[in-house]
């Protein structure tokens, strides 16, 4: 027997296990952390200082050229002027010690001309030895270093000269002063003061004195404010833009002299060869194992359905690190083309929404690591795949994924020229900004056109039933459709009207209406293989169920399940859509062949109800619930000759009735209410699409029973179902 591909990893995986769920889990960590190491080490360079670069240098992702930077930030500092306050009391103490170098020469002065007896208006006039006795004296008291030159000529000049000097000197060091004196430029308000002393109307012997006493006096009375000086020099150097090295971009010419500010740019950019390899074999293997980690307690907290299933946890890490391994290659182009949203777009649709939501962060924060930190792409890629998920999480056909994909490129648009907006950096006029744009809006169109390409080798594989899958199921042009259509038209016939109701009621009990009007389509196609063995396929008066015994009857109409079962694993049908096919029977009693059996069996013989039961199992969901009772409904309300829409309640509630009684419905999630609203969906389908049939007699129903009722319709030229057979 040939089996369809979606056996491939569908089948092995069924055998679901915590130690195979562990085992699949250490797998995508190690693949995750392959990527982020292939990432971080993209190009290790062995160099020193001083050699030549062996080629074009190129950065492999986009970093702050800290050597450039620095020195934007040193001119800065350097061009912010130091900070200088002025100091009052300089000032005041050099004019104290002007008052007391002059309050010190009169005092000699007094004292010599009291002992000399000279006028205060006169020269003081004194003797050698008296003049050096006098020298001595002064000019030891003096805080002024002079001269024995000076120190005579201020004791022998007259009164009026010294206050003349003094007033003189006094009124130049106010003006300098006040200008205020820095300490570099102590010098030339000191020689200021000597060209102002020596431009004075006073004696030219006194001139020179007055110079070196104001020399002396003037002292800087501007302080550097150090602290302020450096708090306006650190902002000035916080306040420079860094210097970029964009991705591409060279970062050392070949041939050229590698130099220590390369190394650094170098090391920057994670191509120096340098220290311990494992530390980052370690960190990416750690990054990768709590990104799995959040991603597997979301999925075990608020998805056990899917955390407990095997092939979906393949599913996933599959989906995330092919689309992660395609980010990897893509950052060659461009960091803005990384398609995340191709990989939300795909869960979105094979599993859910939330979960495609939950897994495209974990996928986003992988890209941060890809990337280097590129807080574009990282963006780009939440919001991207944000919006991937949620708009293909409605998906009916593979035009809806290119709609997603459009989505995705407009938001991917909003949120780049958004956020360099943010930034200061949105100059529409700007080429490069345009074509990075141009990226992102790509990524939308990438992502639509990957997830496409994949979808079906993903269903195919994985076996899984998606809306675009049943809607391409549900092609007339299906070589099994097409086969029962042409072999067997009473059963096709059939299956559209059970599809009808069993989508209604569905619908009406909160199942997949979808997965039911398809599972509809194919629940008898097993029919086609034996067709005329079936009643409602039988357009002539011959019934070659008249020339077979009860035994070989049962046999032969029980088995159009195993047909089935063989036609749809050899085309490949999805699991969930073979279902139909097994259970839609159940494990209810073929009673017109099992009775008739009983009338033709001798006394000694034993006839065993279970080989007139079809092999089941029960149904096992909602949907294919809903198939056996429209199967049952259909064939029944079809073969009323004046049906009414009471008449037609009371029989699909005798049909339910008897399918609860035989525990068929056991295993099914319907409740009573449930049943209740399958019964009024029923019934309004069915009372509009009902046409002339002969009506038996109640009597005669109970005699010869539902697939009695059958087995007379046909020998009248009446069709039906077998399931009433």
């Amino acid at each position: 027997m040939k089996k369809g591909w979606n056996h491939l990893f569908s089948d092995p995986l069924k055998e679901s296990s915590p130690f195979r769920r562990t085992l699949w889990a250490l797998v995508f960590t190690l693949l995750l952390a392959g990527l982020f190491i292939s990432s971080a080490l993209p190009q290790q360079l062995d160099v020193q200082a001083g050699q030549p670069a062996p080629f074009n240098i190129k950065a492999p992702s986009e970093f702050i050229d800290r050597p450039a930077t620095e020195h934007l930030r040193q001119e800065a500092r350097e061009q912010v002027s130091d900070v200088y306050e002025q100091d009052p009391t300089v000032m005041e103490e050099s004019m104290e010690q002007l008052d007391e170098i002059f309050s010190m020469v009169h005092d000699v002065r007094q004292s010599w001309h009291k002992e000399l007896e000279y006028s205060p208006g006169d020269s003081l006039e004194m003797t050698e030895e008296q003049m050096e006795m006098a020298t001595t004296d002064f000019g030891q008291a003096l805080p002024v270093p002079l001269g024995e030159g000076d120190v005579r000529m201020l004791l022998q000049a007259k009164e009026k000269v010294i206050d003349e000097a003094h007033e003189h000197i006094e009124l130049s060091l106010q003006f300098l002063f006040a200008q205020g004196i820095k300490p570099d430029s102590l010098s030339d308000y000191r020689r200021q003061m000597t060209e102002s002393a020596q431009e004075s109307e006073l004696p030219e012997t006194v001139r020179p004195l007055m110079g070196k006493v104001g020399e002396h006096l003037l002292q800087p009375n501007l302080l550097l404010n150090i602290e302020e000086t450096e708090r306006r020099k650190q902002m000035a150097a916080e306040g420079v833009t860094p210097e970029v090295i964009l991705r591409g971009q060279i970062i050392v010419p070949d041939g050229q002299i590698i130099t220590s500010e390369d190394i650094v740019r170098l090391r920057d950019a994670g191509l120096l060869q340098e220290g311990a390899p494992w530390k980052i074999y370690a960190g990416s293997v750690m990054f990768a194992f709590i990104i799995l980690v959040l991603v597997a307690s979301y999925l075990a907290m608020f998805q056990q359905e899917i955390f407990s299933s095997e092939p979906r946890i393949v599913l996933i890490g599959l989906t995330a690190f092919l689309t992660l391994f395609a980010c990897r290659f893509l950052l060659a182009i461009s960091p803005y083309l990384l398609p995340v949203a191709a990989g939300t777009i795909l869960l979105a649709v094979l599993l859910n929404g939330n979960t495609a939501l939950v897994v495209g962060i974990a996928m986003s924060l992988s890209v941060g690591v890809l990337t280097g930190g590129n807080i574009i792409a990282i963006l780009l890629s939440v919001a991207g795949g944000t919006v991937g998920a949620i708009s293909a999480s409605t998906v009916s056909d593979r035009t809806h994924i290119m709609r997603s994909g459009v989505a995705v490129a407009a938001c991917n648009l909003a949120v780049f020229l958004s956020y360099l907006s943010y930034a200061g950096r949105a100059n529409l006029a700007e080429l490069a900004l345009w074509k990075d744009a141009m990226w992102g809006v790509g990524n939308g169109v990438l992502a639509a056109v990957m997830a496409i390409g994949l979808l079906p080798f993903k269903e195919t594989i994985f076996g899984v039933l998606t809306p675009v899958k049943l809607l391409e199921l549900s092609n007339p042009n299906h070589p099994l459709l097409r086969r029962l259509l042409q072999e067997a038209p009473g059963t096709y016939h059939h299956s559209m009207m059970v599809a009808n109701l069993a989508e209604s009621a569905a619908e009406a009990v909160g199942g997949d209406s979808l997965l039911a009007r398809v599972g509809s389509y194919y629940h008898d196609v097993g029919k086609a293989r034996r067709p005329y063995f079936f009643v409602e396929n039988q357009f002539a008066d011959s019934n070659p169920h008249d020339k077979l015994s009860a035994n070989l009857s049962a046999l032969t109409v029980i088995s159009h399940v195993r047909d089935g079962l063989e036609m749809a694993e050899e085309e490949g049908l999805p699991e969930r859509v073979i279902e139909f096919i097994s259970e839609h029977h159940g494990t209810t009693l073929a009673t017109y062949f099992y009775n008739r059996a009983l009338e033709q069996r001798d006394d000694s013989e034993d006839i065993a109800e279970e080989n007139f039961r079809y092999p089941g199992p029960k149904p096992q969901s909602k949907e294919t619930a809903v198939v056996m009772l429209a199967d049952a409904v259909e064939a029944s309300v079809r073969a009323m000759s004046r049906p009414s829409p009471d008449r037609i309640r009371g029989t699909v509630r005798e049909i339910i009735h008897e399918r609860l009684e035989d525990g068929q419905l056991d295993r099914c999630d319907l409740t009573f209410q449930d049943l209740d609203r399958i019964c009024e969906s029923f019934t309004q389908v069915l009372a509009g699409a009902f046409h002339r049939r002969v009506e038996y007699p109640e009597q005669v129903m109970q005699e010869i029973g539902p697939d009695g009722l059958r087995q007379e319709e046909a020998r009248n030229g009446e069709s039906g179902d077998d399931n009433r057979t």
